[in-house]
């Protein structure tokens, strides 16, 4: 796996992921990439106030260095309904950003991937009862205080892992995860309807912690 990281505070993120076959990732501060847009991309910035341009632009960023590190050629990653659309069916990916990074990981090889970078803060108590099933607040409340968030990002990422093939939207209480704590790994159960988002249970999902940031990638094989 092809790693890249432009913020020095947030490499160990990047380093403690696996080696994933044909893929890449990128890590970069969230800042004004607007000259480095391809075609198409800088239109989609006409609609966005200041900081979401900036959030937007390094996320294409941080995927278009993901596809020079893979050597595939440069190619606009539009949206549709603000979830990136990649150009080709030679390669997939995801992009994630936070209050100070962005990230993309993009494969060749694997049928998903999906990653998500979060505050370790971001996920409150108020909020548990929305995202997460009965059982996950259970387990939960047994693990270390940054667990919630951990859950929220796995959830993220293994929605953005699915969502290019699966194409229907996913709620909360419709996917379950579980936390290998030791291992630093998570699993996904999947309760809907929808057959395409099963693809979930052959999924394995990675995390990493530094200081005040969680980053979590889901691949599905």
């Amino acid at each position: 796996m092809h790693r890249d990281c432009e913020h020095p505070d947030l490499t160990p993120l990047t380093d403690g992921m696996p080696n994933l076959p044909g893929s890449a990732l990128v890590l970069a501060p969230i800042r004004d990439y607007r000259e480095q847009l391809l075609r198409g991309e800088s239109a989609t910035l006409e609609s966005m106030a200041g900081q979401r341009q900036r959030e937007f632009s390094s996320g294409r960023y941080c995927a278009h260095r993901c596809n020079e590190l893979l050597g595939l050629p440069a190619e606009p990653i539009l949206r549709q309904e603000r979830s990136p659309v990649w150009p080709s069916t030679a390669y997939t990916g995801s992009i994630s950003h936070c209050d100070i990074a962005a990230a993309a990981a993009v494969t060749t090889e694997l049928k998903g991937i999906g990653i998500d970078i979060e505050r370790t803060d971001r996920v409150k108590e108020r909020l548990f009862a929305a995202l997460f099933t009965e059982t996950e607040r259970a387990v939960l409340a047994g693990l270390p205080s940054v667990a919630p968030a951990i859950a929220f990002s796995a959830k993220e990422s293994g929605y953005k892992a699915i969502f290019p093939t699966g194409a229907q939207f996913i709620g909360f209480q419709e996917a379950a995860v579980q936390l290998n704590w030791s291992a630093q790994t998570f699993t996904i159960e999947y309760f809907g309807a929808h057959q395409p988002n099963r693809a979930l249970h052959s999924g394995k999902g990675y995390w990493q912690v530094e200081g005040n940031y969680v980053l979590t990638i889901f691949v599905i094989n």
